[in-house]
């Protein structure tokens, strides 16, 4: 299995992204500080040219810039602020350092493509996971749009996320799509711990991308007070009832999908080299929750020990029929394995 990560400027993991570069299928970042993607800002991001710096150095391996926020202010469209997006990609092909981006909202990738035939012909247009590509017909579609912009067809994308333990459905779309557009490569979302079909998604996307054009106060406490970390912390079940793909059952996707992203960017770089180490060794030892983006917020409050899953967890949650009431099955096994653990503080001293 190939994988798709998140690149950051850190000196370490860059070199360790280069020495596994054979199992990269691509890697993705933030274009800088100020671009609106699907993250909350943040006072750390890396400038543009620390991240070309890095990427110049994977030659060989695609590299996805994110402008993949859910709307954008009309003004973007037009103007100064297209200007300064399309000045910045130009920066970045001059560099050698990016392949296509990554997208969710159409206006802004056709106002793109208007206003840089240039740059549009330069890069590809992978549709962001966030556009929930759970059918033949919404991948067609959103493909069809891209065709009708100078931008150059992807050459792989992401399934929604609520595909992923599902296989017999997953192969039915992935040998349509595979008969329908040759070459296209597949891939599903690994390590995150999101909802199955969460009903938060639609707002929390907006939410974040409304704090890029003015104030948010309820900020990232709006999961905690009233959305999926409440729910999770409520229901424990539900953090194993979500789609995630641990790395010890990566090898279940084999030959259906032909690759597997890694989320987290905004975690320490050492994190991430832990995480990807993690699925490339197709083992992980700790916990579940700190492993997975989402669920990771609350892994200083739940454990969930990865080694005491059954062997067979895939095998009993895939295909499953999504009445949680009725089965029951997360939910038991969530109250033999998940720990609340005690709120403390480090010991100095300790080594």
């Amino acid at each position: 299995m190939r994988y798709e990560v998140p690149f950051v400027p850190d000196a370490a993991y860059a070199a360790f992204l280069a020495e596994n570069a054979p199992a990269l299928e691509a890697v993705y970042f933030r274009l800088g500080p100020d671009t609106p993607d699907v993250r909350l800002p943040d006072a750390g991001d890396a400038s543009p040219d620390d991240l070309a710096l890095g990427l110049r150095a994977m030659p060989g391996v695609p590299r996805l810039g994110l402008l993949n926020a859910a709307f954008h202010a009309p003004e973007t469209y037009r103007g100064d602020v297209l200007r300064d997006i399309v000045l910045l990609l130009e920066g970045y092909l001059a560099a050698g350092a990016i392949s296509g981006i990554v997208y969710a909202d159409h206006y802004l990738l056709t106002a793109l493509s208007d206003a840089s035939p240039e740059v549009a012909g330069a890069l590809c247009a992978v549709p962001s996971i966030n556009l929930r590509l759970d059918s033949f017909e919404r991948l067609a579609a959103v493909l069809e749009a891209v065709a009708d912009t100078r931008f150059k067809f992807p050459q792989a994308l992401i399934l929604d996320r609520d595909c992923n333990r599902d296989t017999a459905r997953l192969a039915a779309l992935a040998s349509r799509a595979r008969q329908a557009f040759p070459g296209l490569r597949l891939g599903l979302m690994a390590n995150e711990g999101c909802l199955f079909a969460c009903p938060f998604k639609t707002a929390h996307d907006a939410h974040i991308a409304l704090s890029r054009l003015a104030s948010c106060p309820l900020g990232p406490d709006m999961n905690r007070e009233l959305g999926c970390l409440r729910a999770f912390y409520e229901h424990p079940g539900r953090m194993l009832a979500s789609p995630f793909v641990r790395p010890e059952d990566a090898y279940h996707l084999e030959g259906i999908v032909d690759f597997l992203k890694i989320c987290g960017r905004t975690r320490p770089a050492a994190d991430l080299a832990a995480i990807v180490r993690a699925y490339f060794a197709g083992a992980f030892h700790g916990n579940l929750a700190w492993l997975l983006d989402t669920q990771e917020i609350l892994s200083g409050r739940l454990e969930i020990p990865n080694d005491a899953l059954p062997e067979d967890f895939f095998a009993r949650t895939d295909g499953c029929c999504r009445d949680c009431r009725a089965c029951g099955y997360c939910a038991e096994l969530a109250g033999r394995l998940v720990r609340e653990r005690e709120p403390a503080l480090p010991r100095f001293g300790d080594g």
